[in-house]
C-alpha cells in the first residue's frame, strides 16, 4: 500500500523540520503540541507527518511514566542534529517519485 502526498504535506514537512532544527539548536525539547502551536499545522497532522514520512530523521521518546496516569506525551528531536534541509528535501522527492512508479 503506497501513501499518497497530500497538497500540503511536503509544505508541513518543512515547517516541522525548521521547527525541530530550531529547537535543536536552542536544546529545545519539543512536544507534538509545542510543534503545532508553532507551525500553525493541527496535532493530528503533525503527529501523522512525523510517524509516516520524517521516521528517517526524528527520534521519538513517549514517557512510560506519563502514560501510567493517562498522558500520552510525544517528545521529538532529529536524529542528527546536522542534518539539512537538502537532505530532507531530497528524501521527499526521492519518496514521491517511488509513489508514482508504484
Amino acid at each position: 500500500m503506497s501513501r499518497s502526498f497530500y497538497r500540503s504535506t511536503v509544505n508541513n514537512i518543512i515547517k516541522i523540520f525548521n521547527v525541530l532544527k530550531k529547537a535543536e539548536e536552542d536544546s529545545e525539547m519539543m512536544t507534538i503540541s509545542k510543534i503545532a502551536s508553532i507551525t500553525g499545522i493541527h496535532k493530528w497532522s503533525v503527529s501523522r507527518t512525523i510517524d509516516l514520512y520524517m521516521s528517517s530523521f526524528v527520534e521519538i521518546t513517549v514517557p512510560e511514566h506519563l502514560e501510567d496516569v493517562g498522558l500520552q506525551l510525544k517528545i521529538v528531536r532529529l536524529k542528527d542534529p546536522d542534518t539539512k534541509i537538502e537532505q530532507v528535501s531530497n528524501y521527499i522527492k526521492m519518496s514521491k517519485n517511488l509513489e508514482t512508479e508504484i
